[in-house]
């Protein structure tokens, strides 16, 4: 039997959440899939990080677990990560999926080898035009398409080279330590939830003053809710433009991000845009 987990490595869910993990369970299993639920959904206590990084090695060593998807979101998923020893799971060929600031566990897994995706399965549930036109099935059969991101590009006319990145704060919560990527000739991928221009600005200047810019083929830039609701999108392209190399290529995707439409994007492979 081919098993789906279903894990928050990130803030505890609220326990009122449990009608949402039933459902997505449901569904899920309607694909031929045995769900197992995390013990540590709604777990608060001292030493989490520790209890849900082992139980997340335990489902990536497990071989009938295929898929592991991520459903929380928040601040704490580097508490997971700074327990987790990647080497016990490097042959794992299990695929994980998260988005936000599961891009801590995301880029450190692409990094390892491991199968890391950026997908929010919960997003089923919202949109069901992820079910109904048949995209699940295509995740979940690992026929995940850079052509079902609609990428348009306002700088350049093409990219190539494997993806690292996701949400733009959660991302530098790995500057300076074992698990931040090797950046060069890769394809830096941003895109955030919350963040006024002043944030998004200051996040985007470490990255700047990290030498990011100098190192990667291209960014692709995803959606940036707060600003997008601010009517003030447009700030990270202009600031970009403005001090990133004049040949580095930018291009920008609805389809990455906090958006209930969102697509999915495998992290650490070589793509083509």
């Amino acid at each position: 039997m081919t098993k789906a987990a279903i894990v928050g490595c990130s803030n505890p869910l609220k326990d009122g959440y449990r009608p949402t993990v039933d459902k997505l369970a449901d569904l899920l299993s309607g694909y031929g899939l045995e769900v197992e639920v995390s013990r540590y959904l709604t777990d608060t206590a001292p030493g989490l990080g520790k209890r849900r990084a082992k139980e997340l090695t335990g489902f990536f060593n497990d071989p009938e677990v295929k898929h592991i998807f991520d459903i929380s979101g928040g601040d704490l998923a580097n508490t997971v990560l700074g327990n987790l020893d990647l080497a016990q799971i490097k042959d794992s060929q299990a695929t994980f999926y998260g988005y936000s600031d599961l891009t801590t566990i995301l880029t450190a897994l692409a990094k390892n080898g491991n199968k890391a995706v950026n997908f929010q399965v919960r997003n089923c549930l919202d949109n069901p035009d992820l079910v109904e036109s048949g995209y699940l099935q295509k995740v979940l059969d690992g026929q995940i398409s850079t052509e079902d991101l609609d990428v348009t590009f306002v700088r350049g006319t093409g990219m190539q080279g494997p993806v690292y990145g996701g949400n733009l704060r959660c991302l530098l919560k790995l500057a300076g330590t074992k698990n931040w990527p090797d950046l060069n000739g890769a394809i830096l991928l941003l895109e955030g939830l919350h963040g006024k221009p002043e944030l998004i600005t200051s996040l985007l200047e470490q990255c700047r003053e990290m030498g990011l810019f100098d190192q990667v083929n291209g960014i692709l830039l995803g959606t940036f809710s707060e600003l997008e609701n601010m009517g003030q999108e447009n700030v990270v392209v202009d600031y970009l433009e403005e001090v990133t190399p004049e040949d580095l290529p930018i291009a920008k995707t609805p389809f990455v991000g906090h958006k209930t439409n969102a697509h999915a994007i495998r992290l650490g492979i070589p793509v083509e845009f």
